[in-house]
């Protein structure tokens, strides 16, 4: 049985200015696997899961999802089962609230003139908000909202596209840095959300991250960039070592376990 969900085949991108971004890149995202990629700033690690996620079309190779070329998939069938959350995110109108902006995220499975909300989309909103704990967020408007909130509901609004209610071993939610404006309480919160429905319903989930520590804690796997390369690949306790840290970042540490959770200890140079 093919565990492969969604995989590169020799992809390489460069922005037209001569610069390669990503070089020969090949790889197998599995099933039900927690992904971190990490690397140094301009490693590639954006443009990676920009690739992978469809925003970008003019690369060579092949990306594949579920075996099919995602050049011939249409938007709102790959929408079904592979959601996206950028870097950064420009709300398209402010003036709306929170409920309403959710239900948006159903579009893949409505027709273009339909606007209405049944009961389905509701149950289904009501359920990512519960799972984010950001039920009393549901009336307001997005211009009210911290930093912090809004990234949960675009984070919710990501669910909403996937039905988190349901079995999700055939989708796969990727994230490019998660922790942006969240404080390091709803940091936490968002991982253990995100590793329940790893764990309990097969999602499968890439995040860029920086924070290493989170990524030691939580994710299985770990794809290590630089200079446009996946110059390692593997389980997470694999590739984030104290001798990859120094040669690939630049720094010095010890790797400790403590009660099986390991935690990096930076040491000043």
């Amino acid at each position: 049985m093919d565990l492969s969900l969604l995989s590169l085949d020799s992809v390489s991108f460069s922005y037209g200015n001569g610069r390669i971004v990503l070089s020969g890149v090949n790889l197998d995202i599995s099933k039900g696997k927690f992904y971190a990629v990490i690397g140094r700033n301009g490693s590639g690690k954006s443009t990676l899961v920009n690739l992978l996620s469809g925003v970008i079309g003019n690369y060579s190779g092949e990306i594949l999802f579920g075996g099919k070329n995602i050049k011939i998939l249409s938007s709102r069938t790959l929408a079904r089962h592979l959601s996206f959350i950028p870097q950064q995110t420009q709300f398209f109108d402010m003036n709306i609230r929170v409920f309403d902006f959710l239900c948006l995220g159903r579009y893949p499975y409505k027709s273009f003139t339909d606007f209405s909300t049944g009961k389905e989309e509701k149950e289904i909103v009501n359920f990512a908000l519960e799972m984010l704990s950001i039920v009393n967020l549901k009336d307001k408007f997005l211009y009210e909202l911290s930093g912090g909130e809004k990234q949960k509901v675009i984070l919710a609004l990501a669910f909403v596209q996937l039905d988190c209610r349901n079995s999700l071993s055939d989708k796969i939610l990727i994230v490019d840095e998660p922790l942006t404006y969240l404080d390091v309480n709803y940091q936490y919160d968002i991982f253990n959300v995100l590793t329940k429905l790893n764990k309990e319903k097969g999602l499968t989930v890439m995040t860029v991250i920086h924070d290493l520590n989170i990524a030691l804690k939580y994710t299985d796997e770990t794809l290590l960039l630089e200079n446009g390369k996946i110059v390692s690949a593997g389980s997470t306790l694999d590739i984030i070592t104290q001798d990859s840290l120094e040669k690939y970042f630049m720094i010095r540490s010890q790797i400790l376990n403590f009660e099986n959770e390991y935690h990096i200890n930076f040491i000043p140079n």
